[in-house]
Order: structure tokens, then sequence, then C-alpha cells
């Protein structure tokens, strides 16, 4: 029997190590039924195929799959899916609010990761030669999420590098701006409490309803 092996992370697309990550948070298996999880999942076999593979191999393959798994990578901003291109946020200082909520929203939580890929990664609409591009303006991550999951798992790690310390800016953004809410949110109270807020609200009454 033929079996293709991931060589390299490149060779693992996301929707593939979602898979194998929901295999990781179960309980119930042991080593060797989760090695045969893991060899169906990677391998793409069914299985009754996987069934059929001497048991003496199984060690050989999982390491294949583990050191595949394991190899670092360089961040790259662009890949393709099929023949259309992708392009990592050029600026991220500049995104927008959907941007911003939705970064916030997925987090790293592998379960959604596809969300989050599909806000930092959009079709490139232009391109000049020195592979300066933009890319499709921001509408949400529904038409793009499920197409996410085929994206190689060495531009999601490469890309998490650079999301990590954007995430960190977020933090701090949210942070601050939670702090400065509080700070007005105590004023207003105080200012009701010394009756100013009250005056004022009964002057606004009197001057709307004459009462």
């Amino acid at each position: 029997m033929k079996i293709t092996l991931p060589e390299n992370i490149s060779d693992i697309n996301l929707g593939t190590f979602q898979r194998y990550y929901e295999l990781t948070t179960r309980t119930d298996l042991t080593e060797y039924q989760f090695n045969k999880r893991k060899i169906e999942i990677f391998t793409g076999l069914k299985r009754l195929d996987v069934d059929k593979i001497k048991r003496s191999d199984y060690e050989e393959i999982n390491s294949q799959i583990d050191k595949a798994l394991e190899q670092t990578v360089e961040f790259k901003p662009t890949f393709f899916i099929k023949d259309v291109e992708f392009g990592f946020i050029a600026n991220l200082d500049e995104i927008s609010a959907g941007e911003y909520i939705d970064l916030s929203k997925y987090g790293i939580e592998v379960s959604t990761m596809h969300n989050l890929m599909a806000v930092l990664f959009r079709p490139i609409s232009k391109k000049d030669s020195f592979n300066n591009y933009e890319i499709i303006n921001y509408e949400g991550t529904k038409q793009y999420a499920d197409i996410m999951k085929h994206m190689p798992l060495s531009i999601v790690n490469g890309s998490l590098v650079f999301f990590s310390s954007l995430a960190n800016e977020l933090t701090s953004y949210t942070q601050r701006f939670m702090e400065v809410e509080q700070a007005r949110e105590n004023k207003q109270v105080n200012t009701l409490k010394n009756g100013d807020g009250m005056q004022r609200l009964r002057n606004w009454l009197k001057e709307k309803f004459g009462k």
C-alpha cells in the first residue's frame, strides 16, 4: 500500500491540523488507537486501510508526522489556494474597526483559527513588480473562513508570530480604553452624588416639559 506522508509543515493544511488538535483532546483512546486515528487524519487513508498497515511501521509513520509538525518556519506574507493569491494585512496600524473587533473576538483558539486567518489574510487585488500588494476590503469572515482551512500550516504558524505582537497591543489598548471609561463613569457618579448632575437634570426637564 502506498502512503503519502507530509514531508514538512507546508504539506499540512490548517483544517487537517484542527482535526488533529481535536484528537489530542480525547482521553478515551489508547496510544495505539490514538496513533491509528492520527495516521488516518494526516494521510487521508480510510480506517480499514490504516488497519492494514504493519504495526511495526506505525512508529516510523508517526515519527515522520511529528517531525513535519515540529518544523519551524519563517513568516511569509502571501500564499496561494488553487489559483487565488492571498496576502497578509499590509499595515496592522491601520486596521478597520471591523477587523479589530474580529481579531479581538477570535484570538488564537485552534477551533476558530480559520476565522482568524480570514481576518489576517484576504485575496490580493493588486500587485506590482516589486511584490507590493493590496488586498480586498474587509467584509467579515464568512466568505473566506472555510477556504482558510486549506491554507498551509506553515503560513498559519508564521503569521501567529506577528499576530501575537498585535494581540499584546490590542490587550494594552483595551485596558487603556476600559480605564478611561471607568474614570468617566466614576466622574458621572461623583457628579450625581454632589447634586450638580441632578440639578442639571431638573433644569433640562423644566425647559423641555415645563415641570
